[in-house]
This record gives C-alpha cells, structure tokens and sequence, in this order.
C-alpha cells in the first residue's frame, strides 16, 4: 500500500483524484478470532476534494472494533440459522455487539448480494442455478462466498480469506459503498 500510495496509484473515493500521504491515524487493536492484532492505519490526502481518508488493512471493517473473520463468522452463522446470543456467545462477544452486526449486515444484504454476484461474474466464473433464499442475508453470505471462490480460482490464491476479500470487495462489509468490477 506504501508504494501504491507514493506512486499516486491509490485513488479517492470520492472523486477519483490521487491521494497523498497525510500521516497515520491513532494506533488501535482489532479483536481477532483468538487475540488481538495492533494496527496503525495510514491517512491519506485529497487534494481535489481537500478530504482526508483512513486506508484499513482488509482485516479491518470499517467502524467496527472486530475483524473481517469474526464478523464474517457471525454473518455466517445467522445466515444459517442460529440467534444473536447463540453466535455471540461462540465468539465470545456482547450480544448487543452481534445484533448490530447482524442488522447492519440484514440492512445491506441486497447490495452485498449483488456486489457478490458481479464481481463472480467479472472474475469469469458462473453462478450456477438460482437458489431458494431462506433470507436476505443468505443471499448475501452466498454471492460473496462464489465471489471469494472465483477470486481463489483465477488467482490461484486458496491463502486469501474470503472475509477480507469480502471486506475489499464490498467496501467495506457493514459499511461503506459496494465496489462495482471494472467495466460494470
């Protein structure tokens, strides 16, 4: 991301202008599965819309103490079924903390769904038959699972985490804008 950045080939989100370096944001820990990971975050500048911007590591969702997995593995399991309470105590978190999780993720599921199915198809591969969807969010938490295994198959990547991926992909999971594929 450093070099990315110090070519100028990181772009605003807002207007498409290159950004600069702008020092780094307040140091914090992302709570992960099992323990936690210290992270800097890098700030950058835009000079056309004078704004400064907080770029995260994929791990990290935006607004969000916990990492991509953990929250992923909560969008998972309520997808297939199982309560707030039942997930938040598997994972060792508050449930007022799981719940919005899981209304954030319920709110955004028909953009995380789509985001899901266009970049499956721009990453070349074929989403099969329609599905029969339990719920909103089990569409979602299935176009994003097909998006992270075409991912791994045109890059020949098994190492990625198809969280973080969906972190990337989505803008940032809970949050954020939905990133359309190039050309869409």
């Amino acid at each position: 991301m450093e070099a990315a950045l110090a070519a100028g080939r990181v772009c605003c989100p807002d207007c498409s202008e290159s950004l600069a370096r702008w020092g780094y944001a307040r140091e914090r820990e992302v709570r992960m599965r099992h323990g936690g990971r210290l992270v800097r975050p890098r700030r950058a500048y835009c000079r056309r819309c004078d704004r400064t911007h907080v770029l995260l590591p994929a791990f990290c969702v935006p607004r969000r103490r916990d990492g991509a997995e953990v929250i992923g593995a909560a969008l998972l399991a309520k997808a297939l079924g199982a309560g707030h309470r039942t997930i938040a105590a598997r994972l060792d978190r508050p449930p007022g903390t799981v719940r919005g999780w899981l209304r954030a993720g319920a709110r955004r599921a028909d953009a995380l769904q789509l985001c899901g199915e266009l970049w499956t198809i721009a990453l070349g591969d074929q989403l099969g038959r329609p599905m029969l969807r339990p719920s909103p969010l089990y569409g979602a938490v299935n176009a994003l699972g097909k998006a992270a295994v075409a991912w791994q198959l045109r890059f020949h990547d098994p190492r990625v985490c198809p969280w973080e991926l969906s972190v990337a992909l989505t803008g940032g999971l809970l949050y954020g804008r939905p990133r359309d594929p190039p050309g869409y």
